[in-house]
């Protein structure tokens, strides 16, 4: 669907999603159980904000749906139970995610946001 040059997208998705300019992606996530991780809910929360600074300056980034996949395996790995957790994987993603961003400066305070909360899903 389009509306004055964006573009909506519904369904069901895996993995992260790109549309290219003026996209629009909204995800609803329903759980039915136990309260949430405040942890989770914060890392979610870190996440959703720096991607929409990545958006919004997608043109000054080299591949921003790449910026996309990283945060979304970040938050998918961390929502894993600590047994299953791939920490190397976190850690991975956190990285490439950082590398992707650095050319864009006031992308700093969010990473190290995110940085010191991932340390509670990353055991030193």
């Amino acid at each position: 669907m389009t509306d004055k040059g964006k573009q909506t997208y519904s369904g069901t998705f895996t993995g992260s999603q790109f549309g290219g300019a003026g996209s629009h992606f909204t995800q609803h996530v329903m759980g039915g159980g136990p309260a949430a991780d405040p942890d989770l809910v914060s890392l979610e929360a870190l996440l959703k904000d720096l991607m929409a600074h990545v958006a919004a300056r997608s043109g000054e980034i080299d591949h921003p749906e790449r910026a996309g996949r990283d945060a979304d395996e970040i938050l998918s790995e961390a929502a894993r139970p600590a047994a299953d957790r791939d920490t190397g994987r976190i850690a991975d993603a956190f990285r490439r995610l950082r590398d992707r961003l650095r050319p864009v400066a006031d992308f700093a305070d969010s990473l190290g946001k995110l940085a010191e909360l991932l340390t509670k899903f990353v055991p030193s």
